[in-house]
């Protein structure tokens, strides 16, 4: 009887790793960019991090003043960036007396479930704001998803970022990394 419970334990257990564990639906898609939009108004890196497949490629292009910087990320670089970006977040709040606000919404133009329901192709854009119009990124992104593990992580992603920092009557860029 014991040989049959393990048996059955086994099956079970190989059935999830190799078929349930890995599938992936429209619900959980958008459940992953509600995460990652919780993380982010945490500023808690941790969670982000952990939504990142050790196997991540993310492209990336930002355009700021005018500069474009193109860069290629992996797991470990892109989980350095989000702990740096937290950081700026913390110290430029801090430089404006603690009264930061930061807004972040995103928008999912398509998801395309790939056949066997292994991964999913997401495109759409988001826009974080801070402090309301003294910093913004605005983003589009075509991203591939993957769940492993029972958890639904970033594959790749293909991304462009624009940033705009107030001008004019606005603090300027060099007022944010003044001491």
């Amino acid at each position: 009887m014991k040989k049959i419970a393990l048996l059955a334990a086994l099956c079970v257990g190989a059935w999830y790793y190799f078929v349930g564990g890995r599938t992936v639906d429209e619900t959980m898609v958008r459940a992953y960019y509600d995460e990652g939009s919780h993380a982010l108004y945490q500023r808690d890196a941790e969670p982000a991090c952990k939504q990142l497949s050790t196997k991540v490629i993310i492209q990336d292009e930002t355009v700021m003043n005018g500069q474009t910087q193109r860069t290629t990320l992996n797991h470990d670089q892109q989980c350095e960036a989000v702990k740096t970006s937290f950081a700026l977040f913390e110290q430029m709040g801090a430089q404006m007396g603690g009264i930061l606000t930061v807004e972040y919404e995103f928008h999912i133009d398509s998801i395309d479930i790939e056949p066997g329901r292994k991964s999913a192709k997401v495109q759409g854009t988001s826009l974080l704001k801070m402090g309301e119009t003294v910093m913004q990124f605005e983003s589009t992104f075509n991203q591939r998803l993957v769940r492993e593990m029972g958890q639904i992580k970033l594959l790749r992603s293909d991304q462009r970022t624009m940033v705009r920092m107030a001008g004019g009557r606005g603090m300027s860029q060099s007022d944010f990394f003044s001491k």
